[in-house]
């Protein structure tokens, strides 16, 4: 069952979930996923956060001495954000929703360093959310209105006779069509679409005096465009699934699809009128899902949730985490640049390596890799301190079968948790590092196995799934 075991790997983020999804079996989980509740309740943190358009407005008129400790509440406040969201991550029973959200923010990306206001960011991620399973048209539709979105791609400053492009670009190059099925003049006429579109206290909404009443064609039809009429002609165009199902097997399956998959499930996604549950089952059911495994580079966040969960850590390092996340080029909330995270090959440059190999290590000698303090953060916070707190405090080990009756048993019970295949020459180094003579019950049996599992945790293997 080993290649069920790892392939579940890739639908949640810790070891707990994927025995969860092989106890239940794939397709229940599937099903008990789009089924689940979910928690809607904004997290405390938020409560004193700026959420209406005149305090937005109020923030422009600051002092600069104001200025700046707004900025350090809100580093704070995406902080928690990040945080919090890790948490949900780590602690779900049921994380495919999570997994999705967090496809969503890598596809309709937004950036706290842009936005600034991290209670619109907050609200977006609860968009990707509800829309984890939804329609791709319709989340399409809602992100033009999104407020986080708005500001991040300057369509507050898109009017009809001082236009902004950056909207109507990125809703053609990266969030549907891709380069190639559309021209600079469809470019050009979204703009106009969308001119007047922005933000509310409820979210995006059109302000006449802003607005662009023109005749506009945009791929090949004309009329007097708005932003869910330019949503709806993109959807009918012959690729619009293309690049989403290409996006989605990548995600889930392999960093390298074929052409031939991605036309299957492109044509499959456009008969199910862009539907994501029967794109989804269909995916998770595939055989070459299930034979596909070691054809996914992790990246560090489930890198890093999947190595904490194996040492039982129960509170995440905030401030540590978020310092990780940093080096290795993965801040939630902060991605690179408009196409977010390229994934694959990107997440194992040699220094990104070595550094995860590193987190490991400090992990595995029981420091919890918290030796790293990001600047520019506000550490005398009470939450804060208290979570830091926390996790300074907790005692991390293994999570080892301490009735193995020999080294053999105890080596096959972590590679059959950590690594999709092992090899002759990796199972000799293993043995030499917990030897045949090995007593479960020894004083030093724990530092014995944790060896085996840093080994393990530093190889090749674990970086796959």
């Amino acid at each position: 069952m080993k290649s069920e075991y790892f392939f579940s790997q890739r639908l949640g983020f810790t070891n707990a979930q994927s025995e969860n999804i092989r106890n239940i079996r794939i397709d229940s989980f599937i099903k008990h996923s789009f089924e689940a509740d979910y928690s809607k309740a904004v997290p405390a943190f938020l409560a004193d956060a700026p959420k209406s358009i005149k305090e937005y407005r109020e923030l422009k008129n600051m002092s600069e001495a104001s200025k700046k400790v707004f900025a350090q509440q809100e580093r704070l406040h995406g902080l928690k954000l990040q945080h919090w969201w890790i948490e949900r991550m780590y602690s779900s029973e049921f994380p495919l929703r999570e997994k999705m959200t967090l496809f969503w923010h890598n596809h309709f990306v937004s950036g706290v360093q842009k936005v600034k206001v991290v209670w619109s960011l907050y609200q977006q991620n609860e968009l990707f959310r509800e829309f984890a399973f939804g329609n791709f048209k319709e989340l399409t539709k809602r992100i033009l209105y999104d407020n986080a979105m708005l500001l991040y791609l300057d369509n507050n400053q898109n009017k009809a006779k001082t236009p902004n492009e950056n909207l109507s670009r990125e809703l053609l190059e990266l969030f549907t069509l891709g380069v190639g099925n559309y021209t600079e003049q469809d470019i050009k006429d979204g703009a106009k679409a969308l001119a007047g579109l922005n933000l509310s206290d409820t979210g995006g909404r059109y302000y006449k005096i802003w607005e662009d009443d023109s005749t506009k064609t945009y791929l090949g039809r004309t009329g007097n465009w708005k932003a869910d009429d330019i949503v709806d002609i993109i959807f009918d165009h012959p690729k619009a699934a293309n690049r989403l199902s290409e996006k989605l097997i990548k995600w889930f399956m392999t960093d390298t699809p074929s052409q031939n998959l991605i036309n299957e499930y492109a044509a499959f996604f456009k008969a199910h009128h862009f539907e994501i549950q029967p794109f989804l089952t269909k995916l998770f059911t595939d055989h070459r899902f299930a034979e596909s495994q070691g054809s996914k580079i992790k990246d560090p966040l489930s890198f890093m949730l999947q190595s904490l969960y194996a040492f039982q850590v129960r509170y995440i390092p905030v401030t540590s985490m978020f310092q990780y996340l940093n080096e290795q080029g993965m801040v939630l909330f902060n991605p690179p640049n408009v196409k977010g995270w390229d994934g694959g090959q990107y997440w194992l440059s040699s220094q990104k390596l070595i550094q995860r190999c590193s987190a490991v290590g400090l992990i595995a000698s029981g420091q919890s890799f918290n030796k790293f303090k990001p600047k520019k953060i506000n550490m005398e916070d009470a939450d804060l301190q208290q979570e830091e707190q926390d996790a300074a405090n907790q005692t991390l080990a293994f999570d080892w079968n301490h009735g193995a009756k020999n080294n053999l048993e105890v080596i096959r019970d972590i590679t059959d948790r950590l690594l999709f295949t092992v090899d002759k020459g990796m199972q000799e180094d293993m043995e030499r590092l917990i030897k045949y003579d090995f007593d479960p019950r020894s004083a030093s049996a724990d530092a014995a196995v944790t060896r085996v599992a840093e080994f393990a945790m530093k190889a090749p293997e674990f970086q796959v799934y």
